[in-house]
């Protein structure tokens, strides 16, 4: 593995990793991202630049530095079908799987999360000072989950694990024995997360990880319509490849959505079951991410509440009754 590098001033990239513009955040901070936020054991303190960490739904593709051009080519495409979704593609900024699942949800106008294995001072890897900058810029974000200077071995283990909590599923693509990939993958399986590997021709060398796992029983991932169709999401399309809560019902896959009820939601009830996933919500990025003022979220979220489609706790957070 190479050396962690850090970045000197007036080093290509580090004017702007060290510009304004990132945010320095603990538990007890409003900004702080729900999904971390009622974990297990949220890091103490983490710094993000870029966009919102809140997502209604988020998908983590991680895998070897060393995949070989088909994978690449595959976690690129996969990247790409998820951010036209609007689903928030996740990895950990590394070379290989996690590069071009970040470059796949870029080139579609989505969202991508890194989850980095220092503090903001340093950049690991060093050649990827550009891609997080691009990254931090747009819409997707950038999360160091450390003190501003934090930089040892064990960072990427934690790492994997933040990353696993912030993520919906795991895709692994092309992991090899003792990877990092599969340390995520015991993160998954740890937090019940749904985990999915991509089968690797078996006279493919250097990929074990990835035949130990589906020797295992994880699930194999052969379609993207497989992961879509878990996520609830079978059938949804944003052709715009806007992000966001789409602007109305027909856009949204609303059957994926819909509970149990003796009647149809209406519009703003169904803006704010997108919004929610099994993770608690603040009321207010409730708002944000439904696009619906104060006074219509306050309405809707009662109404949903008192038929137990939702669930409030601790008070002010809401998220879903039966996640899926």
């Amino acid at each position: 593995m190479p050396p962690l590098v850090s970045l000197p001033p007036g080093a290509h990239g580090a004017s702007r990793a060290s510009s304004a513009g990132h945010v320095h955040l603990t538990p007890l901070d409003a900004g702080y991202p729900s999904r971390l936020r009622f974990a297990a054991s949220p890091p103490a303190s983490i710094t993000i630049r870029g966009g919102s960490l809140e997502a209604e739904r988020v998908v983590a593709i991680v895998g070897s530095r060393e995949a070989d051009r088909d994978a690449l080519d595959f976690a690129e495409g996969l990247a790409g079908e998820l951010a036209q979704l609007g689903i928030v593609v996740a990895s950990g900024g590394a070379l290989g799987i996690d590069r071009a699942a970040h470059q796949g949800a870029l080139a579609a106008g989505g969202r991508t999360w890194v989850v980095a294995p220092t503090g903001h001072l340093h950049c690991y890897p060093s050649g990827h000072a550009e891609l997080f900058a691009t990254i931090g810029d747009g819409p997707g974000a950038v999360l160091w989950p450390f003190s501003p200077g934090a930089q040892f071995r064990s960072g990427f283990l934690v790492r994997n694990r933040v990353l696993a909590t912030l993520s919906d599923a795991v895709v692994i693509v092309q992991a090899g024995e003792g990877s990092g990939a599969l340390n995520t993958a015991r993160w998954a399986r740890r937090l019940k997360r749904p985990l999915w590997v991509v089968p690797v021709a078996p006279w493919a060398s250097g990929f074990e990880g990835s035949h130990r796992l589906l020797a295992e029983g994880v699930r194999p991932l052969t379609s993207s319509l497989l992961l879509t169709a878990s996520l609830g999401l079978a059938g949804r399309a944003r052709p715009d490849n806007s992000v966001g809560p789409a602007e109305s019902p027909e856009d949204a896959g609303d059957g994926a959505l819909q509970p149990l009820l003796p009647r149809a939601l209406s519009s703003n009830e169904l803006r704010i079951l997108r919004a929610l996933s099994h993770v608690p919500l603040h009321v207010d990025g409730v708002a944000t991410q439904a696009r619906l003022g104060a006074q219509a979220t306050g309405v809707a979220l009662l109404t949903l509440a008192l038929e137990d489609v939702v669930v409030e706790g601790p008070p002010g957070f809401f998220r879903r009754q039966n996640p899926r």
